[in-house]
Formats: structure tokens, sequence, C-alpha cells
């Protein structure tokens, strides 16, 4: 699932776009949930790329803000990741 700043209609074509069937995109247009989690920008009206891992007690176990560019190999950090951390064992 992602998250952003970005309008609704702007993830539907993001999604139309590129094909993505099974990614789900939230807008937050305010920036509220980004503030929360500390990834809006402090003098823009953009949110940082942030990457965070949330387990079933609601507790972050992985959390990586990323200036300008993604995660250096994201799919496979971000699963390893869930493994370690969200997977129960």
């Amino acid at each position: 699932m992602g998250i952003s700043v970005d309008s609704a209609e702007s993830h539907r074509k993001f999604i139309a776009k590129h094909g993505l069937k099974d990614l789900t995109l939230l807008s937050d247009p305010g920036g509220t949930v980004a503030r929360m989690y500390g990834a809006y920008h402090w003098l823009f009206p953009v949110a940082s790329r942030t990457y965070i891992l949330i387990d079933g007690n609601r507790r972050i176990v992985f959390e990586r803000k990323m200036a300008v560019f993604p995660l250096e190999n994201q799919t496979e950090t971000l699963l390893r990741e869930i493994d370690a951390h969200v997977v129960p064992k």
C-alpha cells in the first residue's frame, strides 16, 4: 500500500498508466498522515519518500526516509524486512 499527498485522481492515472492492478494508493491531500510520520516537508507541500512497516501491534518495525531517490533494491529490501519483522514465525 502506498500513500501520498497527491490526489486520488492522480493515483488512478498513475495506476492506469503503469498497469498496476494489485496496488492500493491512498491519498493524503492535506498531509495529515505524512505529518504524523514526520514525512511532510517543512517548507513545500510535499512528502518525502518514506518507507514504513508497521507490525500487527501497530509498532513501527522498519523506517527509512529517502531524500529523493527510492530505497535501493526496494522490493527485495521491503520483503526481507517484512519476513524479519511482520510475518509470524
